[in-house]
């Protein structure tokens, strides 16, 4: 994943925290795992994950907003 897709998908997703932003960038686009990140960060390892399952929710083609779970 590139820089500016990353970028669109934290605006997408609203994703807050300027730790967690750099944690799912270090996962996403620095390809390093959800431990590494969190030991790099120092951020929890399960702050992470939820914000890895956040970003990786489709979104609409119509509109650009995360869709619902089901």
């Amino acid at each position: 994943m590139t820089q500016k897709e990353y970028a669109k998908l934290v605006k997408a997703h609203r994703l807050r925290g300027e730790r967690t932003i750099a944690a799912c960038k270090a996962v996403l686009v620095g390809r390093l795992t959800a431990a590494a990140a969190a030991r790099k960060i120092r951020i929890a390892e399960p702050t992470i994950s939820q914000a890895l399952a956040r970003l990786r929710r489709p979104l609409c083609p119509t509109c650009g907003q995360p869709l619902r779970k089901k």
